[in-house]
């Protein structure tokens, strides 16, 4: 994703900006998986996975108002302008894909700490003795014919958040 945006910043072929247009979308997709992998129980992945699309919405809502007109390309009809300004930094377009490079680093590196962190919670949940607080759950269910019957419920159905659930173990 950054090696992108430095392609965008010093691509001398449009071209090769068009081929590479396509970049952040992996690692969206990517992000919406692990999201949905590191997260127990029914309510709080829905709640982490719309929370993710409405940051990524409003970030494309506000992703165009970078592209200023101080940031407008200069375009002249010589040969040595447009060598000029394909070499030299000073004459492109920086600005927005140096804040879009920063946000991709950040990205990277926040993705990183998490993965540290959640790598040191499994060791600590894997050293825990195994948590028996949700194995014996029932509930009373009503048969066709009016009799009422305990039945026992795993707990891998009682929408136990992934703190709740100590035996849950996060996807690295």
């Amino acid at each position: 994703m950054a090696h992108g945006c430095v392609l965008f910043t010093c691509a001398v072929d449009e071209t090769l900006i068009d081929c590479t247009s396509g970049i952040s979308t992996t690692g969206f997709v990517l992000a919406l998986s692990w999201i949905t992998n590191v997260t127990a129980g029914h309510t709080k992945k829905v709640t982490v996975n719309a929370i993710m699309l409405i940051a990524y919405c409003v970030g494309n809502a506000a992703g165009p108002f970078m592209w200023q007109a101080q940031y407008e390309p200069r375009y002249a009809h010589t040969r040595l302008y447009s060598l000029l300004t394909s070499l030299t930094p000073a004459f492109r377009n920086h600005i927005p894909w140096l804040i879009i490079g920063i946000c991709y680093a950040t990205c990277m590196a926040l993705l990183l700490t998490i993965r540290i962190l959640l790598a040191r919670e499994n060791r600590l949940r894997d050293a825990e003795p195994r948590d028996t607080t949700y194995d014996d759950v029932y509930v009373e269910v009503a048969l066709a014919d009016g009799t009422r019957v305990e039945r026992k419920v795993e707990k891998e159905y009682l929408d136990l958040t992934d703190i709740q659930n100590r035996d849950f173990r996060y996807v690295l």
